[in-house]
C-alpha cells in the first residue's frame, strides 16, 4: 500500500474511532482549548459575516463548525470520506465533498477566506505543499486570505523526532508518528509563495497552546 492509501485509510478509522468529534480528528483536548483555537484562528483569517469559508482539510468539520456562525457560507474537503461523512452531519447545510488539496472542484476566486489547518505535516514533501498553496490561491478571491496553520518548523525537526520511542511508534498508526511528520524550512517555504501573494506573514500561536513551540502559522493576503 501507498503512504498517501496509507494515511488516507488510517483516517478513514480515525473518523470511525469516537462518536467525539474531537477524537476522531486526533485533537482530543479540551473544550475550552477548541474554543481558544477557533478565536484565534477567526482573528487571524479576520472573519466576517459576508464570508465565504472554505475549510481544506476540514477532517470532522468541527473547527469549521466553530466558524459557521461567522461567515455567510462554509465548505470544505478532505480527502478521507468518513471524515465528509461526520462533517456533512455536523454542518447539514453547508458544502463538503472528498478530494485532495492539490486539485480543489471548485471555479477561480470562489472564496473570499481560506483555512488549511494541521494537514501540512502529512504531506508527502514540501513540493507537494507548494502545489497545494498555488491551488489555494486559485480558488480565493483577490483581496482573500488564506491561513495555513499548525506548519511544523524545521528548525525542531532533529529535536522533535530525536525524542520520539520508535518502538512506541510502531504501536500507533502511521499518522500519529512524530518520525513520519513532514517539518518545513520556512524560508524557502516563504521564497517559493511571496510572489505569488501580496503579503506572506509567518505568525506565532498562542504561548499556551500545546507545542506552540515548534508550531507556525502562516497567512497568505491576496
Amino acid at each position: 500500500m501507498s503512504e498517501f492509501l496509507k494515511k488516507q485509510s488510517e483516517w478513514q478509522q480515525q473518523a470511525s474511532s469516537s462518536d467525539d468529534f474531537k477524537v476522531q480528528v486526533g485533537r482530543p483536548q479540551s473544550d475550552e482549548s477548541w474554543q481558544q483555537l477557533a478565536l484565534d484562528v477567526k482573528q487571524k483569517l479576520n472573519l466576517v459575516q459576508s464570508d465565504s469559508l472554505l475549510d481544506v482539510g476540514c477532517g470532522s468539520g468541527l473547527l469549521l463548525s466553530k466558524l459557521a456562525a461567522q461567515c455567510a457560507t462554509v465548505s470544505g474537503v478532505d480527502y478521507a470520506q468518513a471524515m465528509i461523512d461526520k462533517a456533512q452531519q455536523l454542518l447539514p447545510h453547508s458544502e463538503f465533498y472528498c478530494g485532495e488539496a492539490t486539485s480543489l472542484k471548485f471555479d477561480k476566486n470562489a472564496f473570499d477566506k481560506l483555512l488549511s489547518y494541521s494537514i501540512f505535516h502529512y504531506f508527502p514533501s514540501q513540493e507537494y505543499a507548494i502545489e497545494v498553496i498555488k491551488e489555494m490561491i486559485r480558488v480565493v478571491k483577490p483581496g482573500g486570505v488564506i491561513l495555513i496553520g499548525d506548519v511544523l518548523d524545521a528548525e525542531f525537526e532533529v529535536v522533535i523526532k530525536s525524542g520520539s520511542n520508535l518502538e512506541y511508534e510502531q504501536k500507533i498508526p502511521y499518522i500519529h508518528r512524530y518520525s513520519q511528520w513532514r517539518f518545513y524550512d520556512l524560508t524557502q517555504l516563504q521564497a517559493a509563495v511571496s510572489p505569488l501573494v501580496k503579503k506572506y506573514e509567518v505568525l506565532s500561536q498562542p504561548s499556551d497552546f500545546a507545542l506552540s513551540a515548534y508550531r507556525k502559522d502562516i497567512r497568505l493576503w491576496l
